[in-house]
């Protein structure tokens, strides 16, 4: 069973206990989580978020099967640092709809990891799960989060006013998403030449 992957400029494979001590460092850090709902977080918060996905990661591993909600560890293809992670989380009484998740290190922002995590993410969840659509998000203002998703095929589909209140302020959700039906088959097929 495959459980890493590498693209262009990361390497991305499932997330393991020894993983989170760079996700605390990262979490912990105001640049990464400016346009996030939470953080900057205490290692303590991030540690009990992601033990309970890592563990139910390892455990589907462990019988070889794909997880049912898959986190990953991106690194950094040339230098093998620790990049970011990023994830596909089911949505909640809807089988075959997830949320997609990515947050990238300040060493690594405006490099294009960002844009390679969610074009994997797309390739993974349309290659080994049963998914008919992605959803993703954004706070208002960050661009950088949008243009990622739009190369990625994903569709601005609607804005949430004060959705969340983080750092003092009130912030708009915009919403995307993707739908396995509207997938350019060409995009597409260049996903699966980069990851397979």
């Amino acid at each position: 069973m495959k459980t890493e992957w590498s693209g262009e400029k990361i390497s991305v494979s499932y997330i393991r206990h020894d993983d989170i001590d760079n996700i605390c460092r990262m979490l912990a850090k105001e640049t990464v989580c400016r346009w996030l709902f939470f953080g900057p977080n205490t290692p303590e918060a991030t540690t009990a978020y992601f033990t309970p996905l890592i563990e139910s990661v390892s455990a589907a591993l462990l019988n070889e099967k794909i997880p049912e909600a898959p986190v990953f560890t991106i690194r950094s293809k040339e230098t093998g640092e620790f990049a970011g992670q990023c994830a596909i989380l089911p949505v909640e009484y809807s089988p075959g709809a997830f949320l997609i998740g990515y947050q990238i290190d300040d060493k690594y922002h405006g490099k294009g990891f960002g844009t390679e995590a969610c074009e994997f993410l797309v390739y993974y969840v349309f290659t080994f799960t049963d998914a008919y659509r992605l959803n993703g998000d954004t706070a208002e203002g960050n661009f950088a989060s949008q243009k990622i998703m739009e190369k990625s095929g994903f569709e601005f589909e609607g804005r949430r006013k004060k959705y969340w209140h983080a750092r003092g302020d009130y912030h708009d959700q915009l919403l995307y998403g993707l739908l396995k039906e509207s997938v350019d088959s060409s995009f597409f097929s260049d996903l699966k030449n980069k990851w397979d």
